[in-house]
């Protein structure tokens, strides 16, 4: 695996960072794994400074420990981790949409509508990432009318780690989870957010769920 060397530092960081994350939430490096920088440059194809702001990013998100001589190593996913990061989740998100709604555009709604239809095509064509991909999407513009700053970096931090990778663990979701969105989509159109901020609760606290049933914790 060989990262695009061309590309500006942050995006090299940020893309390392996501290649790791990624790896460790599939159980590519399992729980009291050491990481070793110079494999992982030298796997990803990259330098040892971008990695090194790597794990001290994942530290941060809590998917692994930098021990004293010893270095960077996977920690054991907790089930109050889990709870947390979701409770967590399903009430500021809960509460950000239902601030969003009456700011979001005709396109914005549109936008949401296709983002659906092609979350279906992914399903269907047993598409993982692009379904990953599109389903960060729709949460972001979900929220976009939110006009309070700190609870979307509070969203976005939390978004880190778990969250975006839930499909790619849990596949068989991924029917649920978009009938779930169509759900949302239609209390948009109906313009009742009260019952948008419901449903993303719903939404969020059922993803976690099935997290944890997945690791058996």
């Amino acid at each position: 695996m060989n990262m695009e060397m061309k590309l500006d530092h942050t995006t090299l960081q940020e893309k390392v960072t996501a290649a790791l994350r990624k790896m460790i939430l599939l159980r590519k490096f399992t729980p009291g794994e050491r990481l070793i920088q110079e494999e992982l440059a030298e796997s990803l194809g990259v330098s040892r400074m971008p990695i090194r702001e790597a794990l001290q990013r994942l530290e941060i998100e809590g998917l692994i420990e930098i021990v004293p001589h010893k270095g960077a190593v996977v920690k054991e996913i907790s089930k109050e981790d889990i709870e947390e990061i979701y409770f967590l989740r399903s009430l500021l998100e809960g509460l950000a949409v239902q601030k969003s709604l009456n700011h979001l555009s005709k396109e914005d709604i549109s936008c949401l509508e296709d983002l659906v239809e092609k979350m279906e095509e992914d399903i269907r064509e047993d598409n993982l990432d692009g379904f990953v991909e599109h389903n960060i999407l729709f949460h972001q513009l979900l929220r976009k009318g939110c006009n309070w700053k700190r609870i979307d970096k509070m969203i976005q931090y939390l978004w880190n780690g778990y969250p975006p990778y839930v499909p790619s663990l849990l596949p068989k979701t991924m029917k649920t989870s978009n009938e779930e969105h169509r759900q949302m989509l239609k209390a948009i159109q109906e313009k009742d957010p009260v019952k948008l901020r419901y449903l993303m609760e719903k939404h969020v606290m059922r993803a976690g769920e099935a997290l944890l049933s997945i690791f058996e914790i």
